[in-house]
């Protein structure tokens, strides 16, 4: 069987030979590698592959446990076959850079030839592809063992690889490696399905009854219809389906001889033992049915948590944002928030904290702030006498501190350079070393970092680690200023209200702060309500009252001019949808001068 199964991988090779020479036209005496995608490039296929990132994640972080320092590295590639996840050790950092190991890489077969990941994705299959296996000669030293990764809709969305730098001659060494990536595949593909498919049934098989419970082949997930909701790859072929075409929609009794009434009979509670399914087309198989473990999927849909829904009052931009940050808050995703200073990057933070599942405590770092001799101790904590003033207790540290809960990074771009090779370490290993100590301490913070500095800029400068950014930049979320928000009114009397003192703007004042530009964003809003409360008294906040910086402008805004025509004033009025607020900030004048001015065009 193992001699069959090595001629079958012999041939995926030689027929990936001939696509690279016949259909891509590329040259076998080539020494390139794998070109790197920009970090926009990058950007945009990470935003794209969340559902993939979020699916892997977990099973990466497992595997690579299993052969750390063993010189692996475990790569995640989308469907393009660009690499959007890499977990190596941070010690063969030049050597995976040398090699195209690292995220961003491009690896279709077009590209760069005959390898793991691109041979996977044009056949569907599992492959190990064995030093001169490799079409360009700049990969030769390598050994790349590349698994198929498939949506619960049986879609080929991505590919899992764990390359050797410095494997042994014998490609039978990589035997092994190859059946713990399609173990590791499968159980990628298992959880899936029961994340996405908790308001079905779903249906564990296997060949036989002793590891039905453990670790199954395959599974089903079975629709309320009664018809195959979703899949996990290994059913196909477990059950004789030519494609996930033709076996998702399928009715339950079109495939099995069985009741879809009696699906209960088969679960842990009512069958003390694992119950054989027989086949329309014959023969049986073994079957383990779980329940539903949540309502119909239309409840539960896209929900957007509480704390989410409070961020906006409609702003286009804002639900875009909290619609996608309800996606990722339990799942093992970083995430960046990009946004102007101000713009409220903590309070959406915490908002997507609030959201998760996670029960421990949300620990903020602004890492501009925290003196650079100070923040290696702040945030990885020290041993007991660690240093000359250390604490005799030793000190915990902030990242040990959100053990079970969120860290969020603060202006992640000022972090120092010498800093970022610590955090890179806590961020792929899960432990943390405090100064001091000789033994790491396991933590478990999902991260979201944050910054009003362009990060991928900040790399092409030298000034900010680019293996660390491609750990952070799992998703980025872009926080409109002030000044772009349509809901600005109702977040400006949201501060109010959660001030001491809860001033009241009167019209006219609230005119003039809705025409204002906001340069400080959010945290210019605050402020204002303090100095309100505190000048007003309880009081209604009238326009004497408010900064002259803030009546200046808008009192120049509303000085006759031949500027914006009536027709200008119209068009923004239709760009925003009626929006009068949003079309006078857009316009550049108060609320009132857009009606005065609409009223006289009348």
């Amino acid at each position: 069987m193992a001699e069959g199964q090595n001629s079958r991988r012999d041939a995926d090779v030689l027929a990936s030979w001939r696509r690279c020479v016949i259909e891509h036209q590329l040259d076998p005496g080539r020494h390139t590698g794998p070109r790197i995608v920009t970090a926009q490039e990058l950007n945009n296929h990470r935003q794209d592959s969340e559902e993939l990132l979020g699916m892997a994640r977990h099973g990466m972080e497992d595997l690579y446990r299993r052969v750390n320092a063993m010189g692996y590295v475990l790569m995640l590639a989308n469907a393009h076959g660009v690499t959007v996840d890499t977990i190596g050790d941070t010690e063969l950092d030049r050597e995976v850079r040398h090699a195209g190991l690292i995220s961003g890489s491009e690896w279709h077969e077009s590209n760069v030839g005959t390898n793991g990941v691109g041979a996977c994705l044009a056949t569907g299959r599992p492959i190990t592809v064995h030093r001169g296996d490799h079409f360009d000669m700049a990969l030769t030293s390598l050994s790349c063992t590349a698994v198929p990764i498939h949506s619960a809709q049986g879609k080929l969305v991505g590919a899992l690889d764990l390359s050797h730098l410095e494997p042994p001659q014998d490609k039978m060494s990589q035997a092994l490696t190859l059946e713990v990536m399609k173990s590791c595949a499968r159980r990628i593909e298992m959880a899936n399905l029961v994340r996405c498919h908790r308001a079905d049934w779903i249906l564990r098989l296997n060949l036989s009854s002793e590891f039905l419970d453990v670790d199954p082949m395959a599974a089903l997930a079975i629709g309320a219809d009664g018809c195959i909701a979703g899949m996990t790859n290994n059913a196909l072929a477990l059950l004789g389906q030519k494609s996930s075409k033709a076996l998702i929609g399928q009715r339950f009794d079109e495939i099995f001889s069985y009741d879809l009434d009696d699906l209960p009979k088969l679960s842990r509670a009512m069958a003390p033992v694992d119950g054989a399914l027989e086949m329309q087309s014959g023969g049986f198989i073994f079957a383990r049915s779980v329940p539903p473990t949540a309502p119909p999927r239309r409840a539960v849909e896209h929900a957007v948590p509480k704390p989410l829904r409070a961020i906006h009052d409609g702003d286009p931009a804002m639900r875009h944002l909290a619609e996608r940050a309800a996606r990722v808050v339990d799942r093992q995703i970083s995430v960046i928030l990009r946004g102007e200073t101000g713009t409220g990057k903590e309070f959406i933070a915490r908002a997507m904290h609030d959201s998760s599942r996670r029960r421990g405590p949300f620990v903020a770092i602004n890492c501009a702030a925290l003196p650079e001799a100070l923040i290696e101790s702040e945030l990885f904590g020290y041993a007991p006498n660690a240093f000359t003033g250390a604490h005799a207790r030793g000190k915990k540290g902030l990242i040990r501190e959100a053990n079970g809960g969120t860290l969020f990074l603060d202006e992640i771009g000022d972090m120092p350079m010498g800093l970022q090779a610590r955090l890179l370490r806590v961020l792929s290993e899960r432990e943390v070393l405090p100064v001091g100590a000789t033994k790491a301490e396991p933590v478990n913070v999902r991260v979201i970092s944050a910054s009003h500095r362009d990060l991928a800029e900040l790399v092409a400068q030298g000034q900010f680690r680019q293996d660390l950014y491609y750990r952070l930049n799992g998703l980025v979320l872009d926080i409109p200023p002030v000044r772009a928000r349509t809901d600005l009114e109702w977040l400006i009397q949201n501060i109010s209200a959660a001030t001491e003192g809860k001033p009241c703007f009167s019209p006219q004042a609230m005119d003039l702060l809705l025409s204002y530009a906001w340069p400080g964003n959010v945290r210019e809003i605050i402020n204002l309500c303090e100095l309100a409360a505190a000048m007003c008294d309880g009081a209604s906040v009238l326009p004497i009252h408010l900064p002259a910086v803030i009546t200046d402008r808008a009192s120049s805004a509303s000085l006759p001019t031949n500027g914006t025509s009536e027709d200008a004033l119209l068009q923004f009025l239709n760009e925003y949808g009626g929006n009068v607020t949003a079309a006078a900030r857009a316009a550049k004048i108060d609320r009132s001068t857009f009606y005065r001015r609409l009223r006289k065009s009348k």
